[in-house]
């Protein structure tokens, strides 16, 4: 919810071969937006904050070692949703009573977090912060300021060792709401900056 002392960071986006090459070749402007209901950070363009190799480590679960592929990014945060720092934070308690009672209106239950095969689902995170986002959208009179990223750490398991309250997967990951803004280009990652 501010603009950050030192507002540029790299980010980085496990994506197939051939996505990142298009990418850097020009074909395609930018990444898509990833709007799936379980993206905890709501709506927009992933990327892992100073981390190739978890990038890496994703891409490579979900194509493959023949197709895995990182791309970097020059990242802007400008007017950021920091969710590691307090003033954001406070937003999203009310954010989530507003999504209560929409969903009691239109008689429809709550999104719920909950582990699923293929990891955590942030369904009721997703939904609160996108309905902040679109609160912000709609205030009246006057919209307020969007947010042009999110930001925030996650703890991702398995502990580093046994007992440890220390995850080897931790991470801080950014979602980009406004690409033609805050992207300011991509960069090809050299593979030994990611592979193991």
């Amino acid at each position: 919810m501010t603009e950050l002392s030192n507002p540029f960071v790299l980010g980085y986006h496990g994506c197939r071969r051939t996505v990142g090459e298009d990418i850097l070749a020009g074909k395609v402007p930018h990444l898509l937006d990833s709007r799936n209901k379980w993206d905890w950070l709501g709506s927009g363009v992933y990327f892992w904050e100073a981390d190739p190799r978890r990038g890496y480590e994703w891409a490579l679960d979900r194509y493959g070692p023949g197709e895995a592929f990182v791309i970097g990014a020059v990242i802007h945060l400008g007017y950021c949703l920091d969710l590691m720092s307090r003033g954001p934070l406070d937003l999203l308690k009310p954010a989530c009573g507003s999504l209560v009672r929409i969903c009691e209106m239109a008689g429809k239950p709550l999104p719920e977090n909950r582990r699923t095969t293929r990891g955590p689902s942030h369904a009721l995170d997703c939904a609160v912060i996108n309905a902040l986002h679109d609160y912000r959208a709609t205030n009246q009179p006057e919209a307020l300021q969007p947010f042009n990223t999110v930001r925030g750490l996650y703890q991702e398991e398995p502990p580093v060792f046994e007992n440890s309250m220390i995850m080897s997967k931790t991470h801080v990951q950014i979602c980009v709401r406004t690409p033609d803004e805050s992207i300011k280009g991509y960069i090809r990652v050299p593979e030994s900056q990611y592979l193991p």
